[in-house]
């Protein structure tokens, strides 16, 4: 299969998935458009693989259909768990509920600014 072929292959696949995750959510085209700020025609050729989502758009789309980018991305494996994070989140979710509100606040902090970076 050429180069060409797999990526039509996997935007269909892409499509196909945005489109089954759309329903389930219970969204029209129109209504995951008006949410991800593109018009129901873009997501239509996106579901059709007529078109590709930039970055941000994908990311827009993760969050208004509360999924995760693997749902959308069936061909990709989703990575392995860091075990230093994993025991991070372990520690963070024993924490009384003031200490994990802190805690929480305090890591989505220091996210917001290594993204900024």
């Amino acid at each position: 299969m050429s180069t060409k072929e797999k990526n039509m292959d996997e935007r269909i696949a892409f499509g196909n998935s945005l489109s089954e995750k759309r329903r389930e959510s219970g969204f029209s085209q129109e209504e995951l458009g008006l949410k991800i700020g593109k018009s129901s025609n873009a997501v239509s050729r996106y579901e059709n693989a007529e078109n590709t989502m930039d970055v941000h758009t994908f990311a827009k789309t993760v969050n208004a259909l509360k999924a995760s980018p693997y749902e959308l991305l069936k061909d990709l494996e989703a990575p392995e768990p860091d075990s230093k994070i994993v025991s991070l989140f372990f520690q963070i979710q024993r924490l009384d509920k003031d200490k994990k509100k802190f805690a929480l606040s305090m890591v989505e902090s220091m996210l917001d600014n290594l993204a900024s970076l």
